[in-house]
């Protein structure tokens, strides 16, 4: 009798510990989940050009428009040290736009009757991003 009483409080303490590690988890998560909801706010305060939409639903994607001012200064004035390839329609350069990692798609200024074809291939690569 004694053996199965000590057994059922082992199994009690072990469930209380558990519930114990669930209730930080969750309350982790929740952390977790308030910091990113802050970071997402604080990035879509970070410039008056940015359109929204809730990143937290399936609404489309927020974006922003770069003006070549500051596309120049993020490929450092389209440097071939930053340049990552080559394209049908222009070179394509890696840099940073509001602490992310993007690539820059140079349309050839010859290219002109490409142009359609280079919006559609920007368009099938990322269609949440495009105007």
């Amino acid at each position: 009798m004694e053996e199965t009483r000590l057994a059922e409080e082992t199994a009690l303490a072990r469930v209380e510990h558990e519930k114990a590690k669930c209730m930080v988890a969750m309350e982790a998560v929740e952390t977790s989940r308030k910091i990113a909801e802050l970071e997402a706010r604080k990035r879509m305060s970070v410039g008056s050009g940015y359109k929204t939409a809730d990143i937290f639903s399936h609404s489309p994607a927020r974006y922003r428009k770069y003006t070549i001012e500051e596309i120049e200064e993020a490929t450092n004035f389209f440097s071939n040290s930053l340049k990552v390839g080559e394209g049908g329609y222009g070179p394509v350069y890696r840099c940073e736009l509001d602490h992310t990692p993007v690539a820059v798609k140079v349309l050839k200024p010859g290219a002109a009757q490409g142009q359609l074809q280079f919006q559609q291939e920007v368009w099938k690569t990322r269609p949440e991003t495009c105007t």
